[in-house]
């Protein structure tokens, strides 16, 4: 039934339209249903599930409820974008919000700074002269202190890597920071800003690796966006706890469940950087040709071209530093004294010359 109302939603939104992505609030919708038809809500009274489920012959209720639930996810879509983009980091700097997201910032630009101290402690540590024989007991005892060490530097690279290097782009979550991070990586290292290069490089990319980056991101929206669910779940299931039975640990366990949901959009985010990674490594020169621009014969041109082209993509972007816009030719421009290079057409096949 919910899958011919999914099939019926596909047709009259469009493709984008699917259960993936009304599921988590469908989710809520339905757990809050119950939660309310089985009296939950109400401390003194037994839970009566009985009462959740239509009678057999009531199909109307059923058809009903399906319906209220889907709707109500279809609803609430908007408000759960929106939750997973504050989940990401992208929260507004009017106050107080801005006081909130300086302050979160803050205590992960500290995490950072402090797996970068612990790892670097670590790697200077003196390794211990050679004290002869030693017992057994001592020789375990070194072994394990060892191990230790590893464990805390292994603990500590593997936060490094979660946060940029910069601290202008440090953002208040950690999701944001691993994605934040993987933008960084990815185009930094050739001199381009993968939030205006990746637009234009991304019709050039290889259908394998649009479809793996395109799954990996479906991932991450839907982890984050469960995270959410069990999220809304755990507030509205806080009266629970006042029944003082098996149900109050309804709560608990859908915090739990929002905290294994956000590792999982972590991982995924982590995985999301090497797949960027590998876009930029194998696709970065079909920027330049898609701009008709000679390829780069040594790393030192590619970096100046990537440069030149990055400052003028980013003089179209809003957030970027005011200046004048600048044509593509104009004199002094960063692109002034580049030339093109058109892809060579068969004159036999070139509808122009027919």
């Amino acid at each position: 039934m919910l899958g011919d109302l999914v099939k019926a939603g596909t047709k009259t939104f469009g493709g984008s339209f699917g259960l993936l992505n009304v599921l988590p609030g469908i989710v809520v919708v339905t757990v809050i249903t119950v939660m309310v038809r089985a009296g939950l809500y109400d401390p003194q009274a037994p839970a009566d599930f009985r009462a959740v489920a239509p009678g057999g012959d009531d199909a109307s209720t059923a058809v009903l409820l399906a319906f209220g639930a889907l709707l109500g996810g279809v609803l609430l879509r908007p408000f759960e974008v929106r939750l997973v983009q504050l989940l990401e980091g992208y929260w507004t700097a009017a106050a107080p919000v801005g006081g909130v997201r300086a302050l979160s910032a803050e205590r992960h630009r500290r995490r950072r700074n402090n797996a970068w101290l612990e790892r670097s402690s670590v790697e200077r540590r003196p390794t211990p002269p050679d004290a002869g024989p030693l017992s057994l007991r001592e020789e375990a005892d070194r072994q394990r202190a060892q191990a230790r060490v590893e464990r805390i530097r292994e603990q500590a690279g593997f936060r490094v890597r979660d946060y940029p290097e910069r601290d202008v782009d440090i953002m208040p979550t950690l999701l944001g920071n691993i994605l934040r991070n993987a933008e960084y990586l990815a185009g930094h290292r050739y001199g381009l800003d993968v939030r205006v290069a990746y637009p234009r490089m991304f019709p050039t990319v290889s259908a394998p690796m649009q479809l793996a980056v395109r799954r990996q991101l479906d991932l991450i929206t839907a982890s984050a966006s469960l995270t959410v669910c069990f999220g809304l779940i755990a507030l509205a299931s806080l009266p629970l706890v006042l029944r003082l039975d098996v149900w109050s640990l309804t709560a608990p366990a859908a915090a739990l469940m929002a905290v294994v949901a956000h590792r999982g959009a972590a991982a995924a985010s982590r995985e999301h950087k090497h797949l960027l990674m590998a876009v930029f490594d194998v696709h970065r020169f079909d920027l330049a040709a898609a701009f008709r621009y000679k390829p780069p014969l040594t790393a030192a041109d590619e970096l100046a071209l990537h440069r030149q082209l990055n400052s003028f993509m980013l003089d179209s972007e809003p957030e970027s530093a005011p200046r004048p816009t600048r044509a593509l030719g104009s004199p002094g421009g960063d692109l002034a004294d580049q030339e093109f290079e058109h892809p060579q057409e068969c004159r036999c096949c070139s509808p122009r010359l027919q």
